[in-house]
């Protein structure tokens, strides 16, 4: 499997279609590298004075910013390895949807397809767990369905 990974960020949990759907080009050929990616990036968002995790296009930007400058090496635009793509019903790489439905609580869904193992998918929610309890602290966590 490749280790492009598909982000959809969406509103709510009701929400039918994501705000915005991003193409990273590493990071995610499992489940548990794809929870790995989040985690870093969660973990760098925290940081700032106002995460604002509650707001999928604004995460959905810093996602592709983020990764840009973890790619690059420097604020840069010289980068190709996050773009924006439009939604589609079937992916050949790893999903993972992100509802941002709550004020500091996201939900990540990453979606099994024929290539993922139940133990990559426990061991994505292992990960995404000690994620949560590092980040608790600034009244931020995430959940697994």
């Amino acid at each position: 499997m490749s280790e492009k990974l598909i982000l959809e960020f969406y509103d709510s949990d009701t929400s039918q279609e994501p705000v915005a759907c991003i193409l990273a080009h590493w990071g995610g050929d499992n489940p548990s590298n794809a929870a790995t990616t989040l985690a870093d990036f969660f973990g760098a968002i925290s940081n700032l004075s106002n995460p604002r995790f509650e707001d999928a296009g604004l995460l959905a930007a810093r996602f592709v910013s983020w990764q840009g400058q973890k790619d690059s090496g420097e604020q840069s635009y010289d980068f190709i390895d996050a773009c924006l793509i439009r939604t589609q019903e079937a992916y050949d790489y790893q999903v993972v949807r992100i509802y941002t439905d709550g004020e500091f609580c996201p939900r990540v869904e990453f979606v099994q397809d024929q290539y993922a193992t139940n133990e990559e998918l426990e061991q994505a929610a292992m990960i995404m767990g000690e994620c949560r309890r590092v980040i608790h602290g600034q009244h931020t966590y995430f959940r697994l369905p």
